[in-house]
């Protein structure tokens, strides 16, 4: 896909693709950091929040939702898709919180999965 900034993406990658034929692809405006042609959610969690969120896809209904369910009581998990700032038990310090999606950025489904046992505890 490319980095988030299509210039600095590798050749071939799809954003630095669009970036380099924007004009033949009709773009009128050259690609950048915020508008790249295309999205990617940081983590699982974080697309699953986007898939309820914009296509109003049901956490039951949802693969990783469905996974989720088994793990977190769904009003944690609809308190979660707002971003709402937790504390990770081994993490972050007594008192302090963060985002929950940079909590949850970067790690795969199973890792998700494994890690929310920790969080607001």
């Amino acid at each position: 896909m490319g980095a988030t900034n299509p210039t600095a993406a590798p050749v071939g990658s799809v954003r630095r693709t669009i970036l380099d034929n924007y004009k033949k692809l009709g773009l009128s405006t050259k690609p950048n950091t915020g508008d790249n042609g295309v999205h990617a959610s940081a983590s699982p969690f974080e697309a699953l929040a986007e898939r309820m969120n914009w296509l109003g896809v049901a956490m039951e209904d949802d693969p990783f939702g469905k996974a989720l369910l088994t793990k977190v009581p769904k009003s944690k998990i609809e308190e979660w898709a707002g971003d709402a700032q937790v504390s990770v038990e081994g993490e972050t310090k007594a008192g302090k919180t963060m985002s929950v999606f940079d909590t949850l950025e970067d790690l795969d489904a199973d890792t998700i999965l494994k890690k929310v046992d920790r969080i607001g505890k």
